[in-house]
């Protein structure tokens, strides 16, 4: 009688788990668990756990469904699951793999001792299509470049399409194995919530992706960038925990796209979203530095402001610039923020208020349910022009003219700024341009005055740069 256990992380669901299908192809009994690591209580209260927690409520259920109880041990990995094998009996543990310095050490402990306890460990590529070595220049090294990268991505995706692994069977229990406690622990269960916004669960992922490729899709390409309307998928939480897998979401997108012509421009866009995460990820797995540091590093000679007060000001969203106000308010209220949105606070905090993106990257930290180390690390860094992005410095966003471009009535900044809601859609934009008798605060700069400042104090380090550069240049002339 051959055991397994199959250790539940980012990966919330039965359904097309890489890892779960390659334990249960070999074993006859098996036991699902999820460990909480003390290392991590001290982040346990922010939104994120909060939706983890749901989606782990839901995994439960769905496993009780099955008769296949579900095991939360609390504890070290490294101590809990060596400790599980020798109480069980078993031969096998298998979890997808993660690529954050911090979750590569502690699988690597984990691994190390499994197998002196005698089981061996099956891990898996499951949080991406391809990994960053699945993916290489023509001299083997890690693309740079989006352009390149997605068009080797796609190749790739031509020669070994990944579609969805199918589970034939979900085995029976583990026999004889007691399960101390089958309820949640009251460390899941006080951070247990219902979110209007984002339900848990895969059931509600599924839904939500059908919701979006019947209909939201058809007018993606337009739609995506508008931040009053439901025209983004909303998938991002699922994914990073899990709760949906990636290679679903790409077959669901490849099926719409083929089956409906009116969907094909937004299914095919959709996909270029994907392979930018694709493409972060992979970022980090071969750069795994940029976590703490800049990817260009010429721009670690950077000067920047780091004012505590703008910084306050920008958290709390009371800013004066309504549409970046309307976005901290939506973030700090749902737990996620439309994209067009974040590229929009993310560039006036690094441009207009010269605070570092790490500040900023640490905020959001905090509070996106979607928050993803590599994503979120990759879209912060493109904002400050410190990261892949091949586009130039000098691309600051102008805050009333995208609020005017993307929000023209104002629909999404009256939904969050309540002290707005009486403003006609003209003043909605700049308030300080109109007398009001709202208690909504003044523009705290002059985006104008400090575009002017971030100019410089870019070109100064650009300059720097091309100094060196030349200089080199000549040296190996």
């Amino acid at each position: 009688m051959t055991r397994g256990i199959h250790w539940f992380r980012n990966d919330l669901r039965i359904d097309d788990n890489k890892a779960l299908k390659c334990l249960l192809d070999k074993v006859d009994e098996w036991l699902p668990v999820f460990v909480l690591d003390p290392r991590l209580e001290h982040v346990l209260e922010r939104p994120r756990y909060k939706f983890l927690a749901s989606c782990l409520e839901f995994l439960q259920i769905s496993l009780e469904s099955h008769g296949v109880p579900f095991l939360i041990r609390h504890g070290l990995p490294e101590e809990v699951l060596p400790r599980l094998v020798h109480e069980t009996h078993a031969s096998f543990v298998s979890f997808n793999e993660d690529i954050t310095p911090f979750a590569i050490g502690r699988d690597n402990k984990v691994r190390l001792l499994v197998e002196k306890s005698g089981a061996r460990v099956l891990s898996c590529v499951d949080h991406v299509i391809f990994s960053s070595d699945d993916i290489r220049t023509q001299s083997g090294g890690a693309y740079q470049k989006y352009s390149p990268y997605r068009k080797r991505w796609l190749e790739r995706w031509k020669q070994f399409p990944q579609k969805p692994c199918i589970l034939n069977n979900l085995s029976r229990p583990i026999s004889g194995f007691v399960m101390e406690n089958q309820s949640f622990p009251e460390t899941v269960t006080k951070l247990l919530h219902n979110s209007k916004y984002f339900p848990g669960g895969t059931k509600n992922a599924k839904k939500r992706l059908n919701v979006f490729l019947e209909r939201l899709v058809r007018n993606y390409q337009r739609d995506r960038d508008v931040p009053s309307i439901d025209g983004t998928s909303r998938l991002s939480p699922y994914i990073r925990f899990g709760a949906i897998s990636i290679r679903e979401c790409f077959s669901k997108a490849e099926e719409c796209i083929l089956s409906e012509e009116p969907s094909q421009i937004g299914a095919n866009k959709w996909i270029d979203e994907l392979i930018w995460r694709e493409f972060y990820s992979s970022i980090m797995e071969s750069n795994p530095s940029v976590l703490d540091e800049n990817f260009k590093k010429e721009y670690d000679a950077m000067t920047w402001n780091n004012s505590a007060d703008e910084f306050q000001k920008w958290c709390s969203g009371t800013t004066g610039f309504p549409i970046v106000d309307a976005g901290i308010r939506q973030l700090k209220s749902t737990g996620w923020m439309h994209n067009r949105v974040r590229m929009i606070v993310a560039s006036f905090l690094t441009k207009d208020l010269l605070i570092h993106w790490k500040e900023g990257e640490r905020f959001f930290s905090e509070y996106l349910l979607d928050y993803d180390p590599s994503s979120n690390n990759g879209g912060w860094q493109w904002a400050a022009s410190t990261g892949v992005d091949s586009q130039p410095y000098f691309r600051i966003f102008n805050p009333e003219l995208q609020s005017r471009k993307w929000d023209p009535q104002g629909i999404f900044i009256k939904r969050w700024i309540p002290e707005l809601r009486d403003v006609d859609d003209e003043a909605i934009h700049n308030p300080d341009r109109f007398s009001s008798s709202t208690n909504y605060p003044r523009r705290m700069i002059c985006h104008d005055e400090r575009r002017k400042l971030a100019l410089q104090r870019f070109s100064y380090v650009q300059g720097r740069k091309n100094k060196v550069g030349n200089q080199r240049q000549r040296q190996n002339d």
